[in-house]
């Protein structure tokens, strides 16, 4: 089940019911607004869940590797793939954003240029 508090707007996640994705167009009072078709919708944080984040997902969405070592480059940024099945970013200088779904990944993209660029940013998902 996904934590209410890491959803965000612009958010990609699936929509348990339909199994399509779907990007979130508003979270409050514990409830989500869907983009779904034919009307938008809302669901609780039960009935959706997170895209799995994947090195395929990262290729798509145009994050780089040299095929050596397990650090990913996009956005101007890095991220590195650990064994335990998590990707793990800078966060601050004392802790690690650790990613497991888009969502996740489009929060820590937001967040870092927040924080380290002063500037909105947010990932492009166009290529998925």
């Amino acid at each position: 089940m996904l934590q209410f508090e890491d959803l965000r707007e612009g958010n990609q996640v699936l929509h348990n019911a339909s199994g399509s994705i779907a990007t979130i167009l508003n979270v409050e009072n514990n409830k989500i607004l869907l983009e779904t078709f034919p009307t938008n919708s809302y669901v609780s944080a039960n009935d959706i869940s997170g895209i799995p984040l994947t090195v395929s997902m990262l290729e798509k969405l145009s994050f780089t590797n040299d095929g050596q070592s397990d650090t990913w480059v996009g956005e101007n940024l890095s991220i590195k793939a650990k064994q335990d099945g998590f990707f793990y970013g800078l966060r601050n200088f004392k802790s690690k954003a650790k990613m497991q779904y888009l969502h996740q990944l489009q929060n820590y993209v937001a967040d870092f240029y927040a924080l380290f660029r002063e500037r909105e940013h947010s990932l492009d998902i166009s290529m998925l």
